[in-house]
């Protein structure tokens, strides 16, 4: 039977990256360390570490073992915190990927309520940063898993929308049906656009489906963004992202009754059964923020 001790020593090691420091942080030997860290090994069958003389890293299987126990960790500081105190409040770093600064107004309110918690925020539109960089929570559009061990929970809805800034279309000629959009220059966000035609749907449900090769492609809808509004081209953008530009005017919506799809929004996570309150405590805060993301 492994030991939950040894796992936690494990988990010092992986965190330190040394076993000289994690012997020190454990107020144990560091050869005591080593043997509990190898016969680790030898009980899972797995080597967990790459050792040399100069350097310590995680294998594949060690770092998806370090996660795991630094979940059970984290669950246990909790259930005997949640016994002590039944108010406890929410701590921790939570690392977060979005694919947008837009977020960063419904992120401030939830640091607001709870100062204790603090955020890692990874800008991003692709899943891989939720497994290659360990996020706790990514926010997609989109409720495909490409992993059987993620889940997802909707957040809300946002719409899709058609835009352009008031100075570039004042160069071109008027955009009042869709063909006009071949003669305009297309930002792309390349992973959910691509490049080779522009893909329109009302809220009806009808499509339009234009050729058009974008003068500029991009991987993060920030970076579509900045290119509309240094009037460099016309874009598909999501209603969150726009909307104080459209309030101000600095951007304009085209052809609503062509373009207007409603999209769900999803927090996609590793973990179910072993979550830290901080987490579960930001999925249920935004799921109370429906209405933010329209």
């Amino acid at each position: 039977m492994i030991s939950l001790d040894d796992m936690m020593v494990f988990a010092k090691v992986a965190e330190r990256k040394s076993f000289t420091l994690a012997a020190e942080e454990l107020d144990i030997g560091k050869a005591r360390v080593s043997q509990i860290v190898s016969k680790l090994e030898q009980s899972l069958n797995t080597r967990l570490l790459h050792r040399t003389t100069r350097s310590l890293s995680l294998t594949d299987a060690g770092a998806r073992y370090y996660d795991k126990c630094k979940l059970i960790g984290e669950i246990a500081l909790e259930a005997n915190a949640e016994t002590q105190d039944t108010n406890q409040i929410p701590s921790g770093i939570i690392r977060i990927s979005t694919p947008s600064s837009a977020m960063v107004d419904i992120l401030s309110e939830f640091l607001h309520l709870y100062p204790k918690i603090k955020l890692d925020i990874v800008e991003s539109d692709s899943y891989s940063n939720l497994i290659e960089s360990r996020c706790d929570i990514a926010l997609r559009a989109s409720s495909a898993l490409e992993d059987s061990s993620l889940y997802a929970v909707k957040l809300g809805y946002f719409r899709d929308m058609l835009c352009a800034s008031p100075a570039y279309l004042a160069k071109v000629a008027p955009v009042t049906k869709p063909e006009d959009l071949l003669q305009l220059d297309w930002i792309s966000h390349h992973i959910v656009h691509g490049d080779k035609q522009l893909t329109l749907t009302n809220n009806q449900g009808t499509i339009t489906r234009l050729p058009h090769s974008p003068k500029v492609q991009v991987r993060t809808s920030a970076t579509v963004k900045e290119f509309v509004l240094n009037d460099l081209g016309f874009a598909i953008m999501p209603s969150f992202m726009m909307k104080n530009e459209l309030a101000r005017g600095e951007l304009t919506r085209l052809l609503p009754d062509v373009h207007d799809l409603a999209i769900p929004i999803y927090a996609v996570y590793q973990e179910k059964a072993l979550m830290p309150l901080r987490v579960r405590t930001l999925i249920e805060f935004l799921r109370q923020k429906e209405r933010a993301f329209e």
